[in-house]
């Protein structure tokens, strides 16, 4: 098995970061890590008198030249074999690439990469297809054949890759800057073990086309990756630490989530325990963040009614409109005796022309475009509806459209001279002019109204939204009638007085306008007409006591790991008893460590042991001339005993005994105390 890391910048680029290269470091990084292949691979452009340099500064290893080529807005590598005749050409070919890409927004399209490149088969092409940024999969899908292996970021994505048959053969590399300044202990440990003996592009294609022979450690089949710089392993799967007080381990946590930087979920000790109203009140709004999407689908449809009536003229205008053309009609008929020439010409009181509504044909075009874009359900809608009829029928509703807005620019105008004429023939004239009104849109929107009110009385009545379950809990989002002014400011309304809205609450209408009137922003009005309550009820359905609320914040946040690529708790029986431990917490732990490494620092047998570990590590405090160390022993938990990175060791089964236990003798005693009780 060789070692390789086939992703190593040494020269920064317009498309990189600063940083300053240093040789030594390199060295010092190869010898440290114990690499056995390299390849140098700068962002669009390759230095050939620099590779020449690393090649022959590392004569026991192998060092490949590469490049990562910008393409598409996602990143590959193209790695090629060392040998003079190849690299001539390829520092050519890279030249070109370096030649393209002038500011870090730059890229370069396929057609370029392979006009410039020419036969791929002649080199290892690494897509980024776990890690940002990615190569998108039509490109991938474009490079055919030539793609057989995808570059991912975390352990967790080398995972999933290795367990899905239809996915690329995963590598992970350092992706790491030679920078001046770097220390051993920064060291990236990101490598990827490949069954390999002689190395060449070739032999590396052929091995990456088979998973079987691609791995996180040495040994083939073992389910390991390396953490530290000195060799300390983890299990990609279930870790369970061990070790007693002030020994390192919340020290080792801490190493180990800094190595995975803002991508670890790491839940710390005692962090779970709500014991102040600010920890109360912090966890009733963390659970209306997330519980928020059910109360907004459920006052979507709602919102659009709410919408369209602030659109709509209040009841006040349309009746004033109403009376106004009533007054008129009615003065127009008993002063017909005074129409003269002006008031008796057609346009003294025509009608304006009535605009045509494109809404519902907008509705048709937006309905045949998802028929035609659905991806999903293609295979399905194509049975029963023809896409060049779909296309045809769109063509014609835009052309309609287009008509339709033809149409209304010609009844504008034509109802702008309507207007001009009628304002001059009213100068001229003594009779009275009847006022144009609209009388469909005032029934239209009385009716609106009477719907509203309607919608608006029903959307308060007590209900249950929805329901989820979580473990043993029940997550529970109701909807309730508010029920005075200080519950409305609930909805995060604090500086504003609703005292006098809330006056007017049964009348939706009413209630309605007096929102409008105190300035209430007109997207968040539709929220004042019912109460969201989202509550946490136990396995009895009562409201959750505050250690329960801990117990359920527990289990969100070992959800939200899914989220990371490594989980992390500190000892969690500091804030639970041990039934909860044994029935929600290990079956949710097991679950995630099935999809990615977790590691767990304990002293409870009921984490420590039934939970049944992948990997064991148990952490140790020495004193070596006034200096504190701490070391690790680590190993499965069948092992007889449990190494250190140097080779020393320890009996697994006395310091397993001794850390969930508290020692043989302890352990003899309470069995016998149980077995007392039982009998």
């Amino acid at each position: 098995m060789k070692r390789c890391d086939l992703h190593i910048h040494t020269v920064p680029s317009v498309s990189d970061c600063m940083f300053t290269y240093d040789k030594d470091v390199l060295l010092d990084y190869v010898e440290k890590t114990e690499l056995d292949v390299i390849a140098i691979t700068n962002h669009n452009l390759f230095d050939y008198s620099q590779f020449q340099e690393i090649k022959n500064s590392l004569p026991q290893i192998v060092v490949l030249p590469g490049i990562e080529v910008d393409l598409d807005n996602g990143h590959i590598l193209v790695i090629a074999n060392n040998d003079d005749g190849t690299l001539f050409d390829f520092n050519a070919k890279c030249e070109e690439v370096r030649n393209l890409i002038k500011t870090k927004d730059d890229d370069i399209s396929y057609d370029t990469f392979m006009r410039i490149f020419g036969d791929l088969s002649r080199y290892l092409l690494i897509p980024h297809y776990e890690k940002e940024p990615k190569l998108h999969k039509d490109v991938i899908s474009k490079l055919g054949r030539n793609i057989i292996a995808g570059e991912v970021s975390s352990v967790k994505k080398f995972i999933y890759m290795e367990k899905k048959e239809s996915e690329l053969t995963p590598v992970y590399f350092s992706d790491f800057r030679i920078e001046k300044g770097v220390t051993p202990d920064r060291y990236p440990v990101s490598h990827t073990f490949i069954d390999i003996d002689q190395v060449n592009i070739n032999s590396l294609k052929l091995c990456l086309m088979d998973k079987t022979k691609v791995s996180l450690t040495s040994e083939k089949g073992v389910k390991l990756f390396q953490i530290f710089p000195n060799g300390q392993m983890l299990s990609t799967g279930l870790n369970i630490m061990f070790g007693k007080r002030s020994t390192g381990k919340t020290y080792t946590l801490n190493a180990i989530a800094s190595r995975f930087s803002n991508k670890a979920k790491y839940i710390k000790q005692f962090e779970l325990l709500n014991t102040s109203s600010s920890d109360s009140d912090q966890f009733e709004n963390d659970l209306k963040v997330r519980q928020e999407n059910s109360a907004e689908e459920f006052l979507h449809e709602f919102s659009i009614i709410v919408t369209d009536m602030l659109r709509t003229i209040s009841a006040d205008e349309d009746e004033i409109k109403l009376q106004k053309y009533i007054e008129a009609v009615m003065s127009s008929a008993q002063q017909s005796d005074i129409n003269d020439v002006f008031s008796k010409s057609k346009l003294f009181n025509e009608s304006n022309f009535k605009e045509i509504n494109n809404d519902e044909i907008k509705k048709l075009v937006n309905a045949i475009q998802t028929l035609l874009e659905s991806q999903q359900y293609k295979p399905l809608v194509s049975q029963y509806l023809n896409n060049d009829s779909l296309k045809a029928l769109l063509k014609e509703l835009i052309e309609q459209y287009w008509n339709n807005n033809t149409i209304n620019l010609y009844y504008r105008d034509v109802n702008n001279m309507i207007k001009m004429v009628k304002d001059a023939l009213q100068l001229k004239s003594a009779a009275p002019r009847i006022p144009n009104i609209d009388l469909y849109q005032y029934f239209i929107n009385k009716k609106k109204r009477e719907v509203f009110s309607l919608v608006a009385i029903a959307i308060k009545k007590n209900r249950t939204i929805s329901t989820e379950k979580a473990g043993h809990f029940t997550i529970s989002v109701s909807a309730r009638p508010f029920v005075n002014a200080t519950d409305l400011k609930s909805v995060g309304l604090k500086q504003v007085s609703l005292a006098n809205a809330f006056s007017k609450y049964s009348n939706p209408i009413q209630y309605l306008e007096e929102l409008k009137s105190v300035g209430i922003e007109s997207d968040r009005i539709h929220k004042l007409f019912a109460a969201i309550d989202y509550n946490i009820l136990n396995s009895s359905g009562l409201p959750v006591s505050g250690g329960e609320r801990s117990e359920f914040n527990f289990l969100q946040k070992i959800k939200d790991a899914i989220l990371c690529d490594i989980l992390i708790i500190d000892e969690p029986e500091s804030s639970f008893d041990n039934l909860f431990l044994k029935n929600e917490v290990n079956k949710f732990i097991k679950e995630m460590a099935e999809n990615m490494p977790v590691i767990i620092s304990t002293h409870n047998n009921t984490i420590g042991g039934s939970i049944k570990p992948d990997y064991i590590l148990y952490t140790e405090k020495k004193i070596d001339a006034d200096e504190v160390r701490f070391n690790i022993y680590s190993g499965y938990p069948t092992a007889k005993s449990l190494e250190d990175v140097n080779g020393n060791s320890i009996e697994n089964y006395k310091i397993t005994l001794n850390s969930l236990e508290a020692g043989e003798q302890a352990y003899s005693e309470r069995k016998d105390i149980y077995e007392t009780l039982k009998n």
